[in-house]
């Protein structure tokens, strides 16, 4: 009888003896069992054959000239470098000449159909050490800090143009006159924090919204230069189109310009003043008029005291620009303000770009210098001294 039609020998079949069902199973585990021991046991010998070699290999480079040791730890030593005894398929492919990095150009890829395998080429590091990098984290702390506060008229609008033949796009010309160019002596807190020389726009990172151009800073710090002790820091805080109720403690733009002040002096120096030029935005109406001249007095009294330097000297612009309709009131709270240490310069008369609402590049040269006069003259004396953090 055929064994697949005998349910009782068929391991289907629920007639299946149960007994030799198990053992079947139990035979069958068992063979599996055997064959991956015996896998396993191939496995171990070929690995302790592969280590055994890798040692032989270690002994025979022990064993090398220890010239040729010498030469691997000193590449150019005597001349000499260690070959490779792999053979390079392009060996017998004529090479031209690699040009470095200061090399003149010898040849183009185009002209060679072998380039060098990138392993055969030795990587050097490029020698960086005679960049002197503008935004260097590292940069040695000023001892003389000044903030530069308002709005655009400090955050520099001098050489901005618009190009009307491309949808009136603006940028900056560039051009930078003698009395605002860069100087050793003079940083700049970037928008990261930290200290980089400085040179203009000053404001690039700061008003990032709007086209920056030159402004007072650069003037006001190489006409102060010389004439005080140590390195010149300036810290930008101005941002163009606010109004002085956006200065108030709590607004972002005041507690921005806190905390940068602060970070300023966190390594040392001592924060000399703030030059601040503000007010254009405050020319459009009565009820901002009325008020300007409280929030002026009380941004003053909590800088001062958010900066713990109860006489932190302030030295106020008037301006020169806004709407006609309230202009000269707020030039005379600001030119009347009498307020412990702080003074005011008059920019009425400086020429005005086409806008005539903004300074001209040679305009804001010469309110730099007008604010390290008043600087010079109010607060510059040796015996002017007024605590850091």
């Amino acid at each position: 009888m055929n064994s697949d039609l005998d349910p009782t020998r068929n391991p289907f079949s629920s007639r299946f003896p149960r007994s030799r069902l198990m053992r079947l199973c139990l035979d069958d585990m068992n063979a599996s069992a055997q064959r991956r021991a015996l896998l396993m046991r191939g496995m171990f010998t070929l690995l302790a054959q592969y280590l055994d070699d890798d040692d032989d290999e270690d002994e025979e480079e022990e064993d090398e000239d220890p010239q040729e040791q010498a030469g691997e730890q000193d590449p150019l030593a005597n001349g000499k470098r260690r070959r490779s005894t792999t053979r390079n398929p392009n060996d017998d492919v004529p090479r031209k000449a690699h040009a470095g990095p200061h090399s003149p150009s010898l040849t183009s890829d185009a002209e060679s159909p072998f380039k060098p395998e990138n392993s055969l080429i030795r990587r050097t590091k490029p020698d960086t050490s005679f960049i002197v990098h503008p935004k260097n984290p590292e940069m040695e702390s000023p001892e003389q800090i000044f903030i530069l506060s308002g709005q655009s008229n400090m955050a520099g609008r001098g050489g901005v143009i618009r190009d009307h033949s491309h949808h009136n796009h603006q940028h900056w010309d560039g051009v930078v006159p003698s009395e605002a160019q860069p100087d050793p002596s003079i940083l700049r807190l970037n928008a990261h924090l930290h200290w980089e020389a400085a040179r203009e726009p000053l404001h690039a990172d700061i008003d990032s919204k709007k086209v920056c151009g030159l402004g007072p800073g650069m003037s006001f710090a190489n006409a102060v230069r010389g004439r005080v002790e140590g390195k010149i820091g300036l810290v930008p805080c101005a941002v163009g189109g606010t109004a002085i109720k956006e200065w108030a403690r709590g607004e972002h733009l005041y507690e921005n310009m806190v905390k940068r002040a602060r970070e300023s002096v966190k390594n040392g120096g001592e924060i000399k003043g703030l030059l601040w030029y503000q007010g254009e935005s405050d020319t459009s109406s009565q009820h901002d008029v009325e008020a300007y001249h409280e929030n002026m007095v009380r941004l003053i009294e909590n800088v001062r005291r958010d900066l713990a330097l109860p006489s932190l000297p302030v030295i106020q612009v008037a301006i020169c620009s806004g709407d006609e309709k309230y202009l000269e009131k707020i030039r005379e709270i600001q030119l009347g303000m009498k307020v412990e240490n702080v003074v005011c310069v008059d920019a009425k008369g400086l020429e005005l770009k086409d806008d005539h609402l903004h300074l001209t590049t040679e305009a804001q040269v010469q309110l730099g210098r007008m604010l390290a006069d008043a600087y010079l003259k109010h607060f510059g004396s040796a015996n002017s001294h007024h605590p850091a953090l």
